[in-house]
């Protein structure tokens, strides 16, 4: 039985973000340029009352497939948000459209939707279509689907520590030593404190960006 998702939680630190969980699996919501919302990787068992949270906010714009796995809610949010557009990478598009029967519109048509502060990354080496958003602000954050993952903890709460499903390596990378490059360089530029994964709680630790790094060394 799917669980409910009872509504969409403000993430203390960096406003204007919500989330809500459903299992171990997370969906943000992030705010676009001319009002609305874009939800990153959809989750089944919404609520009316998450509805009309989302509704009372602007309502939902773009739904945002962020690689191709991540597809189970799309069809219940396609249905209940109908003028909302479908997006998501190149490389996630073809076993999105044959596994969900959804068209998707490209990308580009979600830069230029984002708010202020908020950039889309398509990361380099990964085989899924994996796609993440970058925030800049106060509080330097990362929102990200598989790549990396953290402990789950009570709703509301921060883990300090990141952490990596031991599936990504063989699921969701093709050329790893491309990715780590990627990554770091990505690290080396603007790390982060803050990481929103799909998998898991966020993550707030000053020395956040290490620990990616770390992760990357040991798996690679």
């Amino acid at each position: 039985m799917t669980r409910k998702i009872s509504g969409f939680l403000e993430i203390d630190g960096l406003e204007g973000i919500y989330t809500a969980r459903s299992g171990k699996l997370n969906c943000f919501a992030i705010p676009l340029r001319h009002g609305g919302l874009c939800l990153y990787s959809p989750i089944s068992g919404m609520s009316g009352a998450a509805r009309e949270q989302l509704m009372s906010r602007g309502g939902v714009k773009v739904l945002f497939a962020p690689n191709h796995y991540h597809n189970k809610g799309l069809q219940e949010h396609a249905d209940a948000f109908p003028d909302a557009s479908l997006v998501c990478s190149k490389v996630a598009e073809t076993r999105l459209r044959k596994v969900t029967g959804l068209n998707f519109s490209p990308l580009d048509t979600l830069h230029v939707q984002l708010a202020d502060g908020y950039e889309v990354l398509e990361p380099e080496g990964l085989k899924t279509g994996e796609v993440w958003v970058r925030i800049k602000g106060s509080e330097a954050a990362w929102i990200v689907t598989d790549a990396f993952s953290a402990k789950l903890l009570a709703p509301g709460v921060y883990a300090e520590t990141a952490t990596q499903l031991g599936t990504f390596p063989k699921y969701g990378v093709e050329d790893p030593q491309r990715f780590k490059r990627w990554t770091l360089g990505l690290l080396e530029s603007s790390a982060p404190t803050r990481l929103l994964p799909c998998h898991g709680s966020p993550v707030a630790a000053p020395d956040l960006g290490n620990q990616l790094a770390g992760l990357l060394d040991k798996l690679f």
